[in-house]
């Protein structure tokens, strides 16, 4: 009887504390974002001030509209500019992944496991080796900005939408995950298909896709994040401010901002915005495709 007792009391304190555990580790990857709210909302005095205060004097509201405002930084066409290259760049991204990935799973052919064991290997590549060929690549394209068939005489996809989103539409990664989605349904969906003389588009769009929706909204959102939070190429691959996302923007804010803190911060915060609402939206099939895909812990 002591023994139960003392085993309840030791389950218990254990539990107590995991869950403290979990809940200071809560607190340090939700400060910095309390954090960056807070600065938002201060007077550019009070940000300066030491000690630093947590909770603002005056409530700055009129920050958000400084910096989203701020003729120099043009913040709403950095907008405009990312939810094209996210939204647009996601969609292609998946309409080239999705068949590669239904190839890959669904035909047997000589050179598949090949094919499938390089495309992870691009995946151990760093991003940086990448920039130079890709940005040539997208210079040199034929028949594109004003290039003859040798890719010469213009400037390709330079400084262009395009140019921005083409070089990642066959993404390693995406490619994983959604092979990982699709073998984790069962054969005999495909089998029966090819009974009834179902079409492989068919299937692949009106049966497949279904079963695996969690994993293939995991994927998108994946992507959609990785394009949002795009800098470093597109700062390379463009020229024009009017085409240039809001993370390059962010970048032009801090040199032309200094010490103003503040506005920075509110500039932050609704530059993040978004992607924390959309996370909010699907993460019930977030955590569904995180777990189908094999990609826990």
């Amino acid at each position: 009887m002591y023994q139960m007792v003392g085993a309840r009391r030791s389950s218990k304190i254990l539990w107590t504390v995991v869950l403290i555990s979990v809940a200071l580790l809560a607190c340090c990857v939700v400060f910095p974002f309390f954090w960056m709210i807070m600065t938002s909302l201060k007077s550019a005095v009070e940000i300066n001030r030491m000690p630093p205060t947590v909770l603002p004097e005056l409530w700055q509201f009129q920050n958000y509209a400084a910096a989203w405002l701020k003729p120099e930084s043009t913040f709403e066409q950095y907008f405009i500019n990312t939810v094209i290259i996210a939204g647009i760049g996601t969609a292609l991204q998946l309409l080239v992944c999705i068949p590669i990935a239904f190839a890959i799973t669904h035909f047997s052919f000589r050179g598949r496991n090949l094919i499938f064991m390089l495309v992870v290997i691009t995946m151990l590549i760093p991003y940086d080796v990448t920039l130079v060929p890709n940005f040539v690549t997208m210079r040199h394209i034929p028949f594109a900005g004003g290039n003859d068939w040798l890719g010469d005489g213009g400037q390709g996809f330079y400084d262009s939408y395009m140019g921005m989103m083409l070089p990642f539409l066959a993404e390693a990664f995406t490619i994983f995950l959604l092979r990982q989605a699709f073998l984790s349904v069962q054969k005999e969906y495909w089998e029966a298909a090819q009974v009834d003389g179902m079409s492989n588009g068919r299937y692949l769009w009106t049966v497949l896709l279904p079963l695996v929706l969690p994993s293939l909204i995991t994927t998108a959102l994946l992507a959609f994040i990785g394009k949002w939070n795009g800098v470093l190429w597109p700062l390379l691959i463009t020229s024009s401010e009017s085409l240039r996302p809001l993370q390059v923007g962010l970048l032009y804010f801090v040199s032309e901002e200094g010490p103003n803190y503040h506005l920075l911060m509110a500039a932050a915060t609704f530059t993040i915005a978004p992607i924390v609402l959309l996370y909010v939206f699907a993460q019930r099939w977030f955590h569904q495709g995180i777990t189908a895909t094999g990609l826990k812990g």
